[in-house]
């Protein structure tokens, strides 16, 4: 007898429909935190302005990490599929 498999939209495959929804929000997450309109994103996704430049690239000083603290609980939250209202269609501006 087979088992059922997921497959998210990147090829990946997983064995519970909860995962593979968790793989693809944390996915969406990564490109749009890569993305040109990262200004735009940070509000999609209610973090602090320039998370996704230090996230990228690194922080270096112990005291940018402490500063954005409250985008790191929100990633954990969205990566534990706890924040199903984000990302938002429309960011506050």
């Amino acid at each position: 007898m087979s088992k059922q498999v997921w497959q998210a939209q990147d090829g990946e495959l997983f064995d519970s429909e909860e995962e593979c929804l968790l793989h693809e929000r944390a996915s969406l997450f990564l490109v749009d935190m890569n993305h040109s309109e990262s200004d735009r994103n940070e509000r999609r996704w209610g973090m602090q302005k320039n998370f996704s430049r230090f996230f990228l690239e690194g922080f270096q000083r112990k005291e940018d990490f402490w500063k954005y603290a409250d985008s790191f609980r929100i990633l954990a939250d969205i990566l534990d599929g706890k924040r199903l209202d984000l990302p938002r269609n429309n960011p506050p501006s």
